[in-house]
């Protein structure tokens, strides 16, 4: 059993699947935080950037489903193997992209420290999620 730097033990595939919907489902409402903020706070961010955020958003929700099916069968772990790993390969995809819109978006509200803090904070999260999942591919590898 390895242990992870986020305090859990990887000890089957129901842990991973677990980890993939909490954070698909994060994943997918950032985008939509990012734009109610940015509206409430009168960003005025680009039609291209509210594109972008909503394709982010839409990209990890057939994440989050799969994972959702898989969940029920997570017992039987010789059957799900393949599929949690190519679930971690699209999250990985996704979350990479969407760390890579994030400055585009932080261009927007340079002086409001609240906003940057706030983009900062989303960052942060999903660089975690980066790094968790990257853990759990190579352990699956």
């Amino acid at each position: 059993m390895k242990k992870l730097y986020c305090k859990c033990y990887f000890n089957n595939l129901c842990c991973v699947i677990n980890e993939i919907i909490l954070w698909s489902e994060i994943s997918s409402e950032h985008p939509v935080f990012i734009k109610t903020v940015a509206a409430l706070t009168n960003k005025n961010l680009s039609q291209s950037i509210v594109n972008r955020l909503n394709e982010v958003s839409n990209m990890f929700k057939p994440i989050n489903e799969r994972a959702r099916d898989l969940k029920a069968a997570c017992r039987q772990t010789s059957l799900i193997y393949l599929d949690v790993k190519k679930l971690i390969e699209e999250f990985l995809l996704h979350d990479g992209h969407f760390l890579m819109l994030i400055p585009d978006v932080k261009q927007y509200g340079k002086d409001d420290m609240v906003w940057q803090e706030l983009l900062e904070h989303i960052t942060h999260e999903q660089r975690f999620m980066f790094e968790l999942f990257t853990n759990f591919q190579d352990l699956l590898d």
